[in-house]
């Protein structure tokens, strides 16, 4: 890994890490540590500005006093009251949503979908790039990545896993994918505790992101707009080009940062591969600037097709588009 990535890497992990979801836990102490230092800055000035000069029969004592220490002092004592506030309502807020129950997994969705986009979040900018087919360009810090797993992923699939628990009833297909879910989360921390346990057999359910983004969806969505772009902008690889499908959460309106595009080339030589890498990198660059998301682009070349069979099938519902 270069330096420049690795930077790149440390400086995306720790903006990351501010908008986790424990920001809020952290605004807190801060807030709450932040009034505890101005209340306490007027003792620590007066001690440290006083000065005795003792000598003989002349006795000399300076002081300094600061006229706006009693500001710091409100300020202080108004900032340690808000954290104490801030504490108490979300840990009020934390209790009702643990004992919460939910009559059907569609009304579950709303509170499911926000876990399960930060972990998207984080697998999206953090994850390891191992699979073929991927354009991204960043290789991640695999410490970097692990971390994240513990801290963030992990805490998050125990949430989801909480709500699922809390859901009173399932139709025959919900119970299916939610099953999948739950053996996946299970399997992904014993990983996680435990590298060397392989969760092959039990990899995240595409099905089920499909499942709550339906439940999630305003009912429409903007597949002809994205199609539209995606052909236009692809006319000069169009020959080069075996299939094209739209999946994931823009197939229900549900997209709030990037665009799921899989795309399966003709392309045999590795010349040929190369420079379709190149365009694709110009190619996601164009539809950012454009359409204002990013796209998280999946590209399989003829010799990768088994890895792209394999791919596909794991999509629990796709849009073809070329």
């Amino acid at each position: 890994m270069s330096n420049d990535l690795t930077i790149k890497g440390i400086l995306l992990e720790k903006l990351n890490r501010f908008l986790n979801p424990n920001f809020d836990t952290k605004f807190i102490w801060l807030l709450l540590t932040s009034g505890i230092a101005l209340v306490s800055y007027q003792r620590v000035i007066q001690l440290c500005s006083n000065l005795e000069i003792l000598k003989d029969d002349l006795y000399i004592k300076l002081s300094l006093n600061s006229g706006v220490d009693s500001m710091f002092i409100v300020i202080g004592a108004f900032m340690i009251v808000s954290s104490v506030v801030l504490f108490t309502l979300k840990q009020l807020s934390n209790k009702t949503n643990s004992s919460k129950r939910y009559k059907t997994l569609s009304k579950a969705a709303p509170d499911i979908r926000p876990l399960m986009d930060d972990n998207r979040r984080i697998f999206t900018a953090f994850g390891p790039n191992t699979s073929a087919g991927s354009t991204d360009e960043l290789r991640h810090d695999y410490e970097v990545w692990e971390q994240l797993k513990l801290d963030q992923i992990v805490p998050n699939n125990e949430s989801i896993l909480s709500i699922l628990n809390r859901v009173k009833r399932l139709d025959k297909r919900e119970e299916l994918v939610v099953s999948a879910m739950k053996s996946h989360i299970q399997a992904f921390k014993n990983h996680c505790e435990d590298p060397s346990f392989d969760y092959s057999q039990n990899q995240f359910p595409n099905a089920f992101s499909d499942l709550i983004l339906s439940y999630c969806s305003s009912g429409k969505n903007n597949l002809e707009k994205y199609k539209t772009w995606i052909v236009e902008k692809s006319k000069i690889k169009k020959a080069n080009i075996e299939a094209a499908y739209i999946f994931g959460s823009a197939l229900y309106g549900a997209e709030s940062t990037d665009v799921d595009l899989l795309i399966k080339t003709k392309a045999t030589k590795v010349e040929d591969i190369k420079v379709d890498a190149d365009f694709y990198e110009k190619f996601k660059e164009s539809f950012y600037l454009e359409l204002g998301l990013k796209l998280h682009l999946k590209v399989y070349s003829e010799q990768e097709k088994r890895s792209y069979d394999t791919f596909k099938a794991k999509l629990a519902k796709t849009e073809r588009i070329i």
